[in-house]
């Protein structure tokens, strides 16, 4: 029996973490029933339950070491773990995860990561030499696999995957709909999607959305659905960008797990979104959907997957979302071949990991 440990942002009711430890697990179990799965996370209860792990908290350093002398192989990921953009202390914990299985002589792998961005210059220097100790490192986009060569990693050591969340199976539709029909918008009708969060000192981002979504709802009938992906912190965007409305627009105020946010997102018409999961969980659901950037990792992946980018959250104007909006709506095949090429491509990770522990 393999033992893994995965290191991540996981127990922090944040949707797109919590869909990447859910991908993460069940490919590992697709591949192996018997592997023996340890989680480091911010709340080991939830985690355990949610996902039938072991788990440990993130912040008990005797556990996290008791489960690392004791592994086979460390998985670090996926998602954006190693930037200093949100906090330069969370850079240096993973560092430090990844840092201690080596030291303990463990393999380890990078899995399915969204590298930079990387500021700091004397963080760049550690992240390189981390990075050059690990056994593997799997990207999710081409910013990453160049962001790591700019570092100074190893190419040998690196491999361009996919986000790990595209090899999750589609969610039920029919179930989505009646979460829907509970918060009492029509099936009949349809149903635009904007997952927003709080970004900066301005809220100027959410008025131009605000008028977009307005003359959207005018001119397609369409409702409007303003989708939380991480709850609660989400609903105060949501909030303010339904007060800038002069149209009805409902907020899903609810807490909604990786397969129920699936479920949700095939019955849209389209979604607009800032969140990198929500736009990767329309990709899942082959829903179409125009990205809104307020970080790299966002242009990455609507990169990869030949979609369509608005451009930075901080200059767009509400005729340009109209106008895109408007293309994608009128527009009967959405169908993206480049997707199910990703997916073949996020299934490789999982290999990658068990010819690892193999070795």
């Amino acid at each position: 029996m393999s033992k893994v440990v995965i290191s991540g942002y996981y127990g922090f009711a944040n949707a797109g973490d919590e869909a990447m430890l859910n991908a993460i697990v069940t490919s590992l179990r697709n591949t192996d029933k018997a592997v023996d799965l340890t989680v480091i996370s911010g709340n080991p209860n939830i985690t355990a339950a949610k996902h039938k792990v072991a788990s440990i908290h993130r912040f008990s350093p005797f556990e996290i070491y008791s489960a690392l002398s004791s592994c086979d192989l460390l998985l670090s990921g996926g998602g954006s773990l190693l930037q200093d953009v949100t906090s330069k202390k969370s850079l240096l914990y993973y560092l430090a995860i990844i840092g201690l299985g080596k030291l303990l002589d463990k393999k380890v792998m990078l899995y399915a990561h969204g590298i930079g961005p990387i500021r700091s210059n004397v963080l760049r220097k550690i992240t390189k030499a981390i990075c050059n100790q690990v056994d593997l490192i799997t990207v999710r986009d081409t910013d990453s696999l160049d962001e790591l060569r700019r570092l100074g990693v190893t190419d040998t050591k690196i491999r361009l995957t996919a986000d790990a969340v595209l090899t999750l199976a589609q969610g039920n539709k029919a179930q989505g709909l009646n979460v829907l029909e509970r918060f009492g918008l029509n099936k009949n009708k349809p149903i635009v999607a904007i997952s927003v969060r709080s970004w900066g000192s301005s809220d100027k981002y959410l008025q131009e959305m605000a008028k977009a979504a307005d003359v959207l709802s005018l001119e397609n009938d369409a409702q409007i659905a303003l989708l939380p992906l991480q709850y609660p912190a989400d609903v105060v965007a949501c909030k303010k960008l339904q007060q800038f409305m002069k149209r009805e627009a409902v907020i899903l105020d609810a807490a909604f797990d990786t397969e129920q946010f699936l479920g949700l997102m095939g019955n849209f018409s389209l979604l607009i979104g800032m969140r990198l999961h929500a736009l990767v969980f329309a990709a899942v659901m082959e829903t179409p959907f125009i990205a809104l950037s307020y970080d790299p990792k966002i242009d990455g992946f609507v990169k990869e997957v030949a979609g369509t980018n608005i451009g930075a959250i901080d200059n767009f104007a509400a005729e340009d979302l109209v106008k895109a909006t408007k293309a994608i709506l009128k527009n009967d095949n959405n169908s993206n071949e480049r997707l199910e090429q990703l997916r073949e491509k996020a299934l490789q990770n999982t290999q990658l990991a068990f010819e690892l522990l193999r070795r």
